[in-house]
């Protein structure tokens, strides 16, 4: 029999018809991925990784599973989708969404890490949702994870999904700079930001006198505690273990605080906006003596940072914990500005991580101030 071989212009034809496989979406979210499992988590043989996303952020979530899988973990997917989340919020009750899930439990038993991706994309879609269910939904997360929280589960906040250009125009935020200041602000060496943290940290041992102003009328003072601070740099650390500290975020670049109460005197003329269900509380502002809220307001949005403030028990409570912003890729343009640096953030009721031991759990607001100028003294 006579062998006809393929001609070299015949062979390459050939090789043209030949399908290529597409490349995989995730391929480009492995070198971030590869940093949460081995940087920031420190992922091995006997874990167990649960990945809670959304649709925009499957591609991220299997580039985080298949670099888990790499070095031995477990994994378990969680794919939640806007129209299920709207429509749940809306239709079921407070009773159904304040009850923690089994399943959900169930997971949190046998996780020993955690990433959280982000949101729903359409921010606007909440302002028809009552506020009550908003309590009801954060009380039944609670519920469910109180087993992660117990068994100190090693937990990563990375809420790229709610990067859109829907939540920006819902919340009055420019998407093109937010997008570039998240993903300059995500690509920062997190070594670096530990060694300015762990820096900023000495600086603030032992109780110091603080006093932040800013160009929009802020002017307040107050005295830490003799407590170390807790420092946010994206790795959760040995000695963040120790201390009881598993829970980081990325984006990364933020030091917490706890404050005297008593010693925090002062006016906040805000320059972040403060986005809560749907809406923004524009340029909030707040007269605080003793470490209590005595007179607030908003341009825009009052009665609803009002809202916020009773639900706080801000009428009892004090301010507790500071914040303060280590992120310099970071700009004050972002849905959440705690890492940019310079940015100082307040928070009621004492830190719930530092002063575990005295928190009140239904005292939880939070924000930040805007980029201010920070004076340390004796």
């Amino acid at each position: 029999m006579t062998v006809i071989k393929a001609s070299g212009t015949i062979r390459q034809f050939m090789a043209l018809q030949t399908p290529r496989r597409p490349t995989p979406a995730f391929e480009s979210w492995i070198p971030l991925a590869r940093q949460v499992v081995r940087t920031s988590l420190r992922l091995g043989w006997k874990d167990v990784f649960t990945i809670y996303t959304y649709p925009s952020t499957i591609p991220l979530a299997e580039a985080l599973a298949l670099e888990a899988r790499r070095v031995g973990s477990d994994t378990h997917l969680t794919l939640m989708t806007d129209d299920l989340w709207f429509t749940s919020m809306q239709e079921l009750s407070t009773k159904w969404l304040s009850t923690a899930s089994p399943a959900e439990r169930a997971m949190a038993e046998a996780e020993t890490a955690h990433i959280y991706l982000g949101g729903p994309a359409d921010a606007r879609r909440m302002r028809d949702i009552p506020p009550e269910k908003f309590e009801a939904n954060s009380l039944g997360g609670d519920r469910q994870h109180e087993p992660r929280r117990k068994r100190r589960v090693r937990d990563i906040d990375l809420p790229i999904g709610r990067l859109t250009p829907e939540r920006a125009e819902t919340y009055g935020l420019d998407y093109e700079k937010w997008h570039s200041s998240y993903h300059k602000a995500l690509a920062v060496d997190l070594k670096e930001i530990q060694r300015e943290g762990r820096a900023l940290a000495r600086a603030l041992r032992g109780r110091k006198k603080v006093r932040i102003d800013s160009a929009a009328g802020t002017d307040l003072r107050f005295e830490t505690k003799d407590i170390a601070p807790k420092l946010s740099d994206g790795i959760i650390s040995p000695e963040d273990i120790h201390r009881g500290f598993v829970r980081t975020a990325l984006p990364a670049g933020r030091l917490e605080a706890p404050v005297r109460p008593q010693s925090v005197e002062g006016e906040i003329r805000g320059t972040d906006p403060i986005p809560f269900a749907g809406r923004a509380i524009v340029r909030p502002w707040f007269r605080i003596e003793s470490g209590r809220i005595v007179e607030s307001g908003a341009a825009e949005q009052d009665q609803l940072l009002h809202r916020m403030l009773k639900q706080s028990k801000s009428e009892s409570a004090r301010i507790g914990y500071f914040t303060i912003g280590l992120n310099a890729a970071a700009e004050p343009c972002m849905l959440d500005n705690s890492i940019v640096k310079d940015d100082v953030g307040l928070g009621l009721g004492p830190h719930p991580e530092l002063e575990r031991g005295i928190v009140d759990p239904t005292v939880s607001f939070n924000w930040t101030v805007g980029p201010v100028r920070i004076e340390i003294g004796r």
